[in-house]
């Protein structure tokens, strides 16, 4: 079974925002492994219900090499999907946890160039160059910042 989440509506992250992907979760209930594989990421083993609570946060990515496209991405912690191996279980609760109003945008060099890199800009002001994907636990740590002063 493969679940996740995605934006339905992404007009409020601007213009040509369109929605990508994010928030995989895949649960195999036999031996046999799914379609979707990701060489890097690993099995969680259950047995009996399964309860999935992750925090997600939002990743509006602008690219120019190739095309131009602006996605709207929900990351989690880990690859694009986790994976879990459930041969016992019989109920499945997804309990995505969307927190919005940390966003963290990228933008990706307009030329391949040496040295040229992805630009990150986190909702707290700070800005990280290099990488492929935003830094999970930088985000986490700027939501329990915050929550903290609150």
């Amino acid at each position: 079974m493969t679940f996740g989440v995605t934006y339905a509506n992404t007009t409020h992250f601007g213009e040509n925002v369109k929605a990508g992907p994010g928030g995989g979760v895949i649960v195999m209930f036999d031996q046999h492994l799914p379609q979707q594989r990701s060489a890097f990421e690993p099995t969680i083993e259950v047995s009996g219900d399964l309860l999935i609570r992750k925090d997600y946060y939002p990743w509006v990515n602008e690219q120019f090499l190739g095309r131009h496209e602006k996605l709207a991405w929900i990351v989690g912690q880990g690859e694009m999907y986790s994976y879990y191996r459930a041969p016992t279980t019989r109920k499945v609760v997804f309990e995505p946890l969307l927190h919005a109003d940390y966003v963290v945008y990228s933008v990706g060099p307009k030329v391949k160039k040496e040295g040229n890199r992805n630009i990150f800009t986190y909702s707290d002001g700070s800005v990280v160059v290099g990488g492929s994907d935003p830094n999970f636990k930088k985000l986490q740590s700027i939501r329990l910042t915050a929550e903290k002063v609150r």
